[in-house]
C-alpha cells in the first residue's frame, strides 16, 4: 500500500514482534534458518518496539543490545496448541534518546514505523512527553536513510493508565504528530468507540488506524472464557495491573466484528487489521470484514511456518491501495 506517496508492504509486522530495529529475538536467527516460510517475514513493513520518551524498566528485563535478558521472557505466556499469547511486556525500552544514539533506526534501509507511547499521568504530562518526542524525532529526521512514519500507541494494556482516557487524548497527540509531516498510524483497541473513530477519521490526521491491540486479561462481556484460557486466574498476576494483555485465535473475531462496526459506522480511512492471523483464510476474513492491509504478530510465536501464506495471500488480496 501506498501513503503519503511511501510504499509499505500489505503485510505488517506488529510493534515487539521484532524488537526496536528489525532484528527479531534469538529464535529468530533459528527460524530464519530451519523454516523456509519464515523468512517471508523480511518482506513485510516492520514495525518497531514500542518506545516511550524516558526509559521504562517494565516487566521484561532487557540487556545492554536492548534484547530480553531471559531466553524466555516470564512476562510471557505461549499456549500453541490453543493459539493463544498472554503478555505482560510493560513498554520495557531503554527510552527514545538512547534508542536513536544506537543509529540502528537511521540505518534501516526499507521504510519502516516507529512506534511511541505516551505514557505520564494525566494529560498535560501525556501531551508535553508526545510534543517532546516529535521535537526529538524531527531533530533527527535527516539521519534517515529510509522514508519512516510514527505509530501512537494509546491501548496497551499493561501499564498503569486507564486506556479509554488515552483513546480521549488521541486527535491532540495526532495533531502534536502531525508537525512532522510523515504517514500517522494510531493504535487502538477494539473498544475504540464509534464516535472518536469517526472524529479521527474527519480530521484527515490519520493515514491509517490500526486494530487491534491485544485485549486485557479479564475482560468481561466479549464470550471469552478465561478460565478455559488461563485458569481461576491469570499466569501474569503477579506482574500487577492489567493482568496481561491476550493475543491469538480468540481476538480475531472481535476485531472483526469491530471494523465491520467502524465501517458501518461510515468510517472510511485506511484500517489495518491485526488480531488472531494465524492462516492464509484470516487474511481474507480481514478484508471482507473492511481492512485495508494486515499486521500480524503472534503468528510468528505460535504458527511461523504459515508466515509465507499470509503475506502472499495479503499481497494478492491488497494490492493497488494508494491513500493521499
Amino acid at each position: 500500500m501506498i501513503l503519503r506517496n511511501i510504499y509499505f508492504s500489505n503485510c505488517w509486522v506488529a510493534s515487539g514482534a521484532l524488537s526496536f530495529f528489525g532484528e527479531g529475538y534469538w529464535h529468530h536467527d533459528l527460524l530464519r534458518r530451519l523454516v523456509h516460510e519464515f523468512k517471508n517475514v523480511d518482506n513485510c513493513t516492520f514495525v518497531a518496539k514500542t518506545v516511550t520518551l524516558d526509559s521504562r524498566q517494565g516487566n521484561m528485563p532487557l540487556d545492554k543490545h536492548f534484547q530480553p535478558r531471559e531466553l524466555k521472557p516470564k512476562c510471557i505466556k505461549i499456549k500453541p496448541f490453543k493459539g493463544i499469547v498472554l503478555n505482560s511486556v510493560g513498554l520495557s525500552n531503554p527510552g527514545t534518546i538512547a534508542i536513536l544514539k544506537t543509529g540502528h533506526w537511521q540505518g534501516i534501509t526499507q521504510p519502516f514505523f516507529i512506534s511511541f507511547m505516551a505514557i505520564g499521568y494525566n494529560l498535560i504530562g501525556r501531551l508535553d512527553e508526545t510534543k517532546r518526542f516529535v521535537e526529538l524525532l524531527a531533530a533527527n529526521l535527516s539521519e534517515f536513510r529510509a522514508p519512516i512514519g510514527l505509530q501512537i500507541n494509546i491501548s496497551c494494556p499493561n501499564i498503569q493508565h486507564n486506556t479509554q482516557e488515552l483513546v480521549n487524548e488521541a486527535i491532540k497527540m495526532l495533531q502534536i504528530a502531525s508537525e512532522l509531516n510523515i504517514p500517522l498510524d494510531l493504535k487502538a483497541n477494539i473498544f475504540l468507540p464509534d464516535r472518536l473513530a469517526q472524529e479521527i477519521d474527519a480530521s484527515g490526521l490519520c493515514d491509517i488506524l490500526t486494530l487491534s491491540n491485544t485485549i486485557p486479561y479479564g475482560t468481561e462481556n466479549l464470550g471469552l472464557d478465561w478460565k478455559r484460557l488461563f485458569g481461576e486466574t491469570s499466569p501474569l498476576k503477579k506482574y500487577g495491573y492489567g493482568n496481561g494483555g491476550l493475543s491469538g485465535k480468540p481476538v480475531l473475531p472481535l476485531v472483526l466484528k469491530k471494523i465491520e462496526e467502524l465501517r458501518m459506522a461510515g468510517v472510511t480511512m485506511p484500517i489495518k487489521g491485526s488480531g488472531g492471523i494465524l492462516k492464509s483464510a484470516d487474511v481474507y476474513a480481514m478484508k471482507k470484514a473492511g481492512a485495508n492491509a494486515i499486521e500480524i504478530g503472534s503468528v510468528l510465536m505460535l504458527r511461523p511456518w504459515r508466515v509465507k501464506e499470509i503475506v502472499d495471500r495479503a499481497n494478492f488480496l491488497f494490492i493497488g491501495q494508494i491513500y493521499k
